[in-house]
């Protein structure tokens, strides 16, 4: 006794909401980081705001575009092995967007990225602390340490670090209006 497959959605019915309800994985490895000779990161956030774009409201696709590239690069301004491999996990569905990067780091660059994240995680105003973090370290004249800030402030996502066997996950959850 065979189950026949359900009929298409028809062209005419998918709108946005029926679109939403889409569950899109996105799962990308790649090493040794040393034969990345280009801008992986802005190719892969590209890639994917394309994707989900296709299924979700376009400021959640650009979310997640600004996830990925912000992670990515993350992963290749602060290499630990040059022949270790990084890993992308992207989870989308009509409750929201989990983005996830796995790569080799020393101890003592996962404790800076913890400090980052329990900071953020800590701060009931995230806005000031981007805010005198910018005035600190133009003071100081160096540039970036506001990634992860950032994503949490202005694009609304929890930050999650985690560390085995040296290996280090960062992971960015936001949660979504949307609902199927």
């Amino acid at each position: 006794m065979s189950i026949e497959p359900s009929a298409p959605t028809p062209l005419d019915q998918l709108d946005e909401q029926t679109l939403s309800k889409t569950l899109t994985n996105f799962r990308l490895s790649v090493g040794p980081l040393d034969h990345v000779t280009g801008d992986l990161a802005g190719l892969v956030g590209e890639h994917v705001l394309q994707i989900l774009g296709m299924f979700y409201p376009k400021n959640i696709a650009k979310k997640a575009n600004v996830v990925v590239t912000e992670l990515v690069t993350n992963v290749f301004e602060n290499i630990y092995d040059p022949k270790s491999t990084f890993e992308l996990e992207l989870e989308a569905a009509s409750t929201g967007l989990t983005i996830l990067v796995r790569n080799d780091v020393s101890a003592e660059q996962y404790a800076k990225v913890q400090a980052r994240v329990n900071l953020i995680r800590e701060t009931p105003d995230l806005r000031a602390l981007v805010a005198s973090t910018i005035r600190e370290r133009r003071a100081q004249r160096l540039k970036g340490g506001l990634g992860l800030m950032r994503l949490a402030q202005e694009n609304k996502f929890a930050i999650e670090s985690a560390y085995l066997d040296g290996r280090m996950t960062v992971k960015a959850t936001y949660a979504t209006a949307v609902q199927g």
